[in-house]
């Protein structure tokens, strides 16, 4: 069996698990006991039932030549995936999922990153800083309204590497004036992270 084929069980599975509880809530709350309506959805919550039973048989009776880890993946997404490899064929989910990560930089182009250099301020500020997640930078050049005079507030989840260099991504800064200076800081930043910072940097 196919990771692809196992994928398509699995949601299968998923969508007859909800049909079941759905099924259960109406037989418990809904239609009277020893009724001929009871005795039918029982009936078809059994069969729903044994088809769950063949489908984790399948599951787990296949023999994957491929490394296949199990990963949470909510049901709609699933679905989307399921659908757009349907129409670029790329046979399995793991096949589109490489192709989309092979081309990371074609899908989300660089036009938008500006490439970034540590910048240099008082020890004090750095000692302040060290035991934090947050993060000053300066631009190598003047770029989307970005001045080179600008400091950059951000974390280190936000850093995108390409060729050695750092790059950030410019639709995830937001402009503030702080104090005298100009910033432009990460949306990954809360309120709580700015005031913190104000307390670091302007002690």
């Amino acid at each position: 069996m196919s990771i692809y084929d196992k994928e398509i069980l699995e949601l299968k599975k998923e969508i007859i698990v909800e049909v079941i509880n759905e099924l259960k809530n109406i037989k418990n709350f809904k239609i009277k006991a020893n009724t001929k309506a009871y005795s039918e959805l029982n009936k078809t919550i059994s069969k729903w039932d044994l088809e769950i039973n063949k489908i984790e048989n399948n599951i787990n009776s296949s023999n994957l030549n491929e490394n296949y880890s199990f990963l949470k993946i909510e049901r709609k997404t699933l679905e989307s995936l399921i659908n757009l490899n349907n129409r670029l064929k790329f046979g399995t989910l793991s096949e589109l999922l490489e192709s989309l990560t092979f081309n990371y930089e074609d899908v989300f182009s660089k036009d938008t990153l500006i490439e970034i250099k540590p910048f240099s301020f008082k020890k004090q500020i750095q000692l302040n800083l060290n035991n934090t997640n947050l993060y000053i930078c300066e631009i190598i050049e003047e770029s989307f309204d970005i001045s080179v005079n600008d400091k950059i507030l951000y974390k280190i989840e936000d850093i995108l590497i390409y060729d050695n260099k750092e790059y950030l991504e410019t639709k995830n800064l937001k402009r503030y004036p702080i104090g005298n200076e100009i910033f432009w800081i990460s949306n990954n930043l809360t309120l709580a992270d700015i005031d913190k910072f104000n307390s670091l940097y302007f002690y």
